[in-house]
This record gives C-alpha cells, sequence and structure tokens, in this order.
C-alpha cells in the first residue's frame, strides 16, 4: 500500500487493478476491492495494519469491480449480512439482471428476497452523487460522482479538498484502457466525461484504474486512445475490410502508449495481457461500429 497523503492510501492488486483506502478515527473506507476472495482477505488484513477501526464501507466505482464472493468474505456471517458497500443504481441493476439470469430454471423462479440470500450484492445505491464522510474530528468528504462512460455505472471519487481522484475505470495511465464493457452511448459518454475533467481537474492527483498514479495528463492520454481506436476502426470499415484485420492495428495503437507488441518494459505490465484487452476491445468495436454503418459484420 502506498501513501498519497495522511489518511490517504491506494493499492495494486496481484492483476494490475488499482483500489483505493481512507483512514478515519472512526474507521476505515476502501474504494473498491480486489477480485478474488482471497486477495480482499489480505487486503482488509493490511488495511488493519494502518487502523484498528473497523472497515466502515466499501465504494465501487462500476459494477466490474463487484465479486460477490470476495465482497462475501468480508462479512461477518455467512448470508447476505456484510460490509455496507455503496454503488450506482445502474451497477446494482446490472449485477442484480446477472444473479437472476445464473439461477436453474424452476416453475416458481426466487422471490427477490431468497435470490439475495444467494449472493453478497452491494446494498446502497445513488443516482447522481452522494458524499460518505470518514472520520470526526478531522473528517474527509468523498464526493461519489456517477459519469457513466466506461460502463453504465461508472464513478470517481473525489476526497475533496485534497486533489485527489479515484478514477476507477474511466482513466488508465501507461497502458490502454479495456472497450468491451462499452456501446457507442457509452464511449460518447466517456469522451465527454473525460472532456469535463480536463477542464475541471486543474491540479488532480488521480488514481487511475490501471498504472501509475497520474496526474491530469493521464486524461488527455485516454482521450485520445479512444479517438484512435474508434477512427481506426472506422476506416477499415470503410475500406471494406473484416473483423480479422483489426489484428492488424494493434501495433500502432499500442505504440500511442509506447508499448511494442512482445516486449515488456522493466516494471510494467504483461504486454501479451495488454494486447489481448486491445485486440479484444477493436473486435467489440468493429462489431458496434458496422452494426451502426448498417453493414454486415464479416468475421
Amino acid at each position: 500500500m502506498k501513501k498519497l497523503q495522511k489518511n490517504i492510501y491506494y493499492h495494486t492488486t496481484d492483476n494490475g487493478i488499482n483500489l483505493g483506502c481512507v483512514i478515519g478515527d472512526d474507521g476505515a473506507v476502501s474504494i473498491d476491492l480486489p477480485l478474488t476472495p482471497q486477495e480482499t482477505l489480505a487486503w482488509r488484513t493490511e488495511i488493519a495494519t494502518l487502523s484498528d477501526k473497523p472497515l466502515r464501507a466499501v465504494i465501487f466505482t462500476s459494477a466490474d469491480r463487484v465479486n460477490s464472493d470476495a465482497l462475501g468474505a468480508l462479512a461477518a456471517h455467512p448470508g447476505p449480512l456484510s460490509i455496507p458497500s455503496i454503488i450506482h443504481d445502474a451497477g446494482f441493476a446490472q449485477l442484480y439482471a446477472e444473479l437472476e439470469a445464473s439461477q436453474p430454471k424452476f416453475p416458481e423462479p426466487p422471490t427477490p428476497a431468497q435470490l439475495r440470500e444467494r449472493a453478497v450484492l452491494p446494498d446502497i445505491t445513488f443516482t447522481d452523487s452522494t458524499t460518505l464522510v470518514v472520520g470526526s474530528t478531522n473528517p474527509l468528504f468523498l464526493d461519489i460522482k456517477h459519469v457513466g462512460g466506461y460502463s453504465p455505472s461508472s464513478a470517481i471519487v473525489v476526497v475533496r479538498d485534497t486533489g485527489i481522484v479515484f478514477a476507477g475505470d474511466l482513466i488508465t495511465n501507461r497502458e490502454p484502457p479495456s472497450l468491451t464493457q462499452s456501446n457507442l452511448e457509452h464511449l460518447e459518454q466517456w469522451s465527454a466525461a473525460l472532456s469535463e475533467f480536463k477542464r475541471s481537474l486543474k491540479a488532480a492527483k488521480i488514481v487511475p484504474g490501471r498504472g501509475p498514479v497520474a496526474d491530469t495528463q493521464a486524461i488527455s492520454e485516454t482521450l485520445a486512445w479512444l479517438k484512435a481506436t474508434r477512427n481506426a476502426v472506422n476506416k477499415l470499415i470503410r475500406s471494406r475490410k473484416t473483423r480479422a484485420d483489426v489484428l492488424a492495428l494493434v501495433p500502432e495503437l499500442l505504440a500511442l502508449y509506447d508499448i511494442k507488441p512482445g516486449k515488456s518494459r522493466r516494471g510494467g505490465p504483461d504486454t501479451s495481457l495488454i494486447q489481448q484487452r486491445v485486440l479484444l476491445s477493436l473486435e467489440s468495436l468493429f462489431d458496434q461500429l458496422s452494426q451502426a454503418a448498417n453493414q454486415p459484420v464479416a468475421s
């Protein structure tokens, strides 16, 4: 765990996602959780080295950051009772729909109460924004704002009056974001949100979804990535290329982050995983843009 300033920390999990932790005299708040129960319990133990107060809440920056088993690992008792956790309305709706779809088909489907007993889901939702206060003597105000974009439930957490922003997967640093969760409408919202950040976040210290802590330059880089991928795929479609041809775009788009296929930077993430993420993103974007252009999707 690395300190951002007094009582505010971040941590990078084994699979490269960034989490946050804010400590107050009345307890701690985690911003997102690791995606496995084992690493979540290790994260809770690490927080305990900073404070002997309880873990008061978990804030999720999107539904993709929620793993029911990981959240359940923090529960004092089996079942739905767990640490209070916060997510945007759309995130809860997505997780509940996924839980409902995963159930065996019976003549009498489970009631909502019975369904909730089968998985631990976030239990506090918000629509536009909400604020969580950590501490009483020297309180820190965590402003949670829905922005959409990466996914319908994407939110950021701004630690008021500190310049620190936990951006979730809306912003990455030194590696590209994933586009597989975003439809074309989300991508428009994403670009609009980043453009607004560029105007409003003058001297921010940004904890991105992936990569080291950044300044506002990471906003520009993420915005440029979104524009470049869309332009490159649109050019393929106009040239009547097939879905398989997106593979040829990977090297030039990785070059925007100074990443060379097959060559990992020292201390950097696994290049092969990044390549796979980029390819999946391009394929998803190709399918959507082809459909929007009323052209059949070739494979």
